[in-house]
């Protein structure tokens, strides 16, 4: 552990670690507790602050609020073609099983747990949904905090709650903040990060982006969207609560995310579920921007996207696959025009559609739903998913997969974990990840530069800017 203390106390159990098939046949029982944070206590403190310094964090900010944890009190794992319908199982267990008291009932409190799925049903990483044992959120009505515990024998589970023996809330919370206040400021970084090629050199991945297309005018596939990996040791230790810090600075209107290990920053809202109604936000088709660019030049650029003729059908490729995937689970499904979304290392076509879901759908089943989408796969999938595991040369791991939360009822938010790196342990290597959707008459070069754009913000986080990849791993 770097900077901070850790987290658990002495006598505190360990978190319970269970396969979700396991949790659900024979759930386990927590007790959650949601009190209101005075108005005006976190002012001065970002909620992000709160984790300088610190590892075994997890993280859902956009823009100031969201949701930011310590610990973990359990956690639940998955692996295969049915993870994701076997974590959705496992919680709807675990909440039938447990006790909570939420004063607020609002979309954040109560039970939550925050999760990241494996792109692929055949990678080795894991997907889990973590418990933490303590959350701060803030939303535009205020801010809140949660903890949980294990649950005493005996008593009926469900709202209201059995007696169970919680940290003060207000303690904990002085805690946190003096914690936080007493960091160091995230200056220079100590030394040149080193970045090294991870599964493919450049000319390695260039000659991917070569075979796809040759495959794609063969008619195999209409779009495959392709990933490289470098790895990344720092010029010094960093806990993931720094870089999460350095990443929601940077990228403010991005989804700063971390669960277990997997984090970043990323733009895509893979749906946002709050009563019956659904968000999803489709981002297709990218111009790269560089720093110091004028705003003559973004123009130019931005003009130069929505005229590209490749990047437009890139776009509405994906946008397509949504919509597919979201009507047979909607009585409404709307989706306007398609806009231009400017963030600082890119510009991307954008297109946001939103639904009523139809019955009692949860944000689990419409991640089982969408997932993996065309703006992340391709199209068709089964074809791109295919080139993708036969020349991409990599587990991505969590990379691309959904990373989000879901509450007691089964709403939440979750978005695609892009623009994000995985930690191999804390404090070192980090394994950073860029992709990008290859087309027909996709230039391998273009192609090239596109993921390395896609790739700062986490190169910036960790101090390993400019790039400087010197070698196979």
């Amino acid at each position: 552990m770097s900077g901070a203390a850790p987290f658990r106390r002495p006598g505190t159990p360990r978190p319970l670690a269970l396969a979700a098939a396991e949790a659900a046949a024979r759930p386990p029982r927590l007790s959650f507790l949601t009190t209101a944070l005075p108005p005006g206590v976190l002012d001065g403190a970002e909620l992000l602050d709160l984790l300088t310094g610190r590892d075994n964090v997890v993280s859902w900010v956009h823009e100031g609020r969201g949701l930011v944890g310590l610990g973990r009190a359990l956690v639940l794992g998955a692996r295969g073609a049915g993870r994701i319908e076997e974590l959705r199982r496992a919680w709807r267990a675990t909440v039938y099983a447990s006790w909570w008291r939420d004063p607020l009932v609002r979309p954040g409190t109560g039970p939550v747990a925050v999760g990241t799925i494996a792109f692929s049903d055949r990678s080795a990483a894991e997907s889990v949904l973590l418990v933490p044992e303590v959350i701060v959120g803030a939303d535009e009505s205020g801010a809140w905090m949660t903890t949980a515990v294990r649950a005493p024998v005996g008593g009926a589970p469900g709202v209201g709650g059995a007696p169970a023996e919680h940290p003060d809330h207000g303690a904990l919370l002085a805690e946190l903040l003096e914690t936080a206040s007493a960091a160091p400021e995230a200056g220079a970084d100590r030394g040149r990060a080193l970045v090294e090629f991870g599964a493919l050199d450049e000319a390695g991945w260039r000659a991917a982006v070569d075979v796809t297309r040759e495959r794609m005018r063969a008619g195999e596939a209409r779009k495959v969207v392709l990933a490289r990996d470098v790895l990344v040791t720092p010029g010094q230790a960093l806990p993931a609560g720094t870089i999460l810090g350095r990443l929601g600075r940077a990228y403010p209107s991005c989804w700063t995310f971390a669960v277990d290990g997997m984090l970043g920053a990323s733009p895509e809202m893979l749906l946002r579920l709050a009563g019956r109604r659904l968000t999803s936000r489709v981002l297709a088709g990218t111009a790269r921007r560089h720093p110091g660019d004028t705003p003559s030049r973004t123009a130019e650029l931005a003009a130069w996207l929505e005229g590209s003729e490749k990047n437009n059908r890139e776009h509405a490729l994906a946008r397509a696959s949504a919509i597919e995937a979201l009507m047979p689970l909607c009585s409404v499904v709307e989706a306007p025009e398609r806009f231009l979304l400017e963030l600082p290392n890119v510009l991307h076509l954008a297109s946001d559609i939103t639904g009523v879901v139809a019955g009692d759908t949860g944000a689990l089943s419409l991640v089982g739903a969408l997932h993996p989408t065309a703006a992340v796969c391709g199209t068709p999938r089964g074809a791109a998913d295919r080139i993708i595991e036969e020349v991409e040369g990599m587990d991505r791991g969590r990379y691309a997969g959904p990373v989000g939360w879901v509450d007691w009822h089964g709403e939440g938010e979750w978005c695609i974990a892009l623009r994000s790196g995985s930690i191999a342990a804390p404090g070192g290597q980090v394994r950073v990840f860029g992709g990008g959707g290859i087309m027909p008459d996709s230039d391998p070069d273009d192609e090239l530069a596109e993921t390395r754009a896609k790739m700062r913000p986490m190169l910036g986080a960790l101090g390993a800017l400019p790039i400087a990849e010197t070698g196979r791993k």
